[in-house]
C-alpha cells in the first residue's frame, strides 16, 4: 500500500507515478502519419492531393547524394498532386504513361507543361515536400509519393519520366536512379546532382538501360556552361540540347514540348521499348521514326 500522506510518502507516490507513466508511453505504439486510403476515388482531370509516407529508410549505399546519417532522416510523412488524363477511368486495365515534376521551391505545378502533359495522357504527379535544401525531404518525398502512386494508379513500366528545374532538375537525375521503370528525363535550367568534387552523380542513368535525357536552357542562364558538360558525363546518344531566348527558368511551352516529343521518340526507337509502352507510343512517333 502506498503512504497516503506526509513529505516521503508524497516523494515515493511521484516517482511509482512517474515510472507508470514512463512504462506507458514506452509500450504504447507509434502513431503513424494520416494517409489517403488506398481505396480513396480519384476523379479525372482534377489535382487531388495525396497523403503518403515514407516508413522504411533506403538502403545503405542506394541514394549517391546521402551520407550515413541521411537514410532515417528520410522517413516521415509527405504529399504529392496527383493529376489523372481524360479516360484514366474509362478503361480499368489500360497503363499510362507518368510524370514526375520536381520544383526547386517545393510544391510542384505543370505550368508551362501543362498542355503537352494533358494532349499526350500522363498521370502527373507533383512533389510537395521537396525543393531546395537537405537531401533527406527530398528523396523521402520522391520515395513515399512513387512507391504510393505505382501501388494507386496504373501507370505504364518503362514510360516513367522525371522534370524538375534548377535544383529540381539536380534532384530528378537522382530519382530516376532510385527506381525502375524509368525511360526519359526533362533536366531545366541545371544538370544533376553532383559529388564534393563537382563530378554529376549519373552513373545509374546510363549502362544497358539508360535513360534518354533532354536539357532545356536558357541562352542567358548562369548554368549554361553545365550543357557540354551534362552532354559528356551522359553521352552523345542519349542526350539532346534544347537552348531558348531566356535565363534561369522553366522551359517556354514550346521547347518543353520539343524536349518532350525528342525524350519519347527515342523511347519508341529504343530496342528496350516494350510492347505496351510501344502501343501507347506509335500514334504520336510511329510517323516520325525511322
Amino acid at each position: 500500500m502506498l503512504p497516503l500522506a506526509g513529505p516521503a510518502g508524497n516523494s515515493s507516490r511521484m516517482k511509482i507515478l512517474r515510472w507508470f507513466i514512463l512504462l506507458c508511453l514506452c509500450s504504447a505504439p507509434a502513431v503513424r502519419a494520416e494517409t489517403t486510403p488506398p481505396d480513396q476515388a480519384l476523379q479525372e482531370q482534377k489535382e487531388i492531393t495525396i497523403a503518403c509516407e515514407l516508413t522504411q529508410a533506403p538502403k545503405k549505399n542506394e541514394v549517391p547524394v546521402f551520407t550515413a546519417k541521411d537514410y532515417d532522416a528520410a522517413k516521415g510523412a509527405y504529399h504529392y498532386k496527383l493529376w489523372l488524363p481524360k479516360g484514366y477511368n474509362a478503361d480499368a486495365k489500360q497503363a499510362w504513361p507518368c510524370m514526375f515534376i520536381a520544383s526547386a521551391g517545393g510544391n510542384a505545378n505543370m505550368g508551362n507543361m501543362a498542355s503537352w502533359l494533358k494532349v499526350n495522357g500522363y498521370v502527373v504527379v507533383m512533389l510537395v515536400e521537396s525543393k531546395n535544401g537537405p537531401w533527406p525531404p527530398i528523396i523521402g518525398n520522391f520515395l513515399a509519393a512513387h512507391d504510393d502512386v505505382v501501388k494507386r494508379v496504373r501507370i505504364q513500366e518503362g514510360l516513367k519520366l522525371a522534370t524538375g528545374q534548377s535544383g529540381g532538375a539536380r534532384a530528378s537525375s537522382v530519382f530516376e536512379q532510385l527506381r525502375p521503370g524509368f525511360a526519359g528525363l526533362i533536366m531545366q535550367s541545371a544538370g544533376g546532382a553532383s559529388d564534393s568534387r563537382g563530378i554529376y552523380d549519373v552513373a545509374k542513368l546510363k549502362g544497358s538501360h539508360a535513360v534518354f535525357v533532354a536539357m532545356t536552357m536558357g541562352e542567358k542562364d548562369k548554368n549554361k556552361s553545365e550543357v557540354p558538360r551534362m552532354k559528356a558525363a551522359i553521352g552523345s546518344g542519349h542526350f539532346e540540347t534544347f537552348m531558348f531566348d531566356g535565363g534561369h527558368e522553366w522551359a517556354p511551352a514550346d521547347v518543353f514540348e520539343k524536349a518532350a516529343n525528342w525524350v519519347e521518340q527515342q523511347i519508341y526507337r529504343s530496342k528496350d521499348a516494350g510492347a505496351a509502352v510501344k502501343k501507347i507510343l506509335q500514334p504520336r512517333c510511329g510517323q516520325t521514326a525511322k
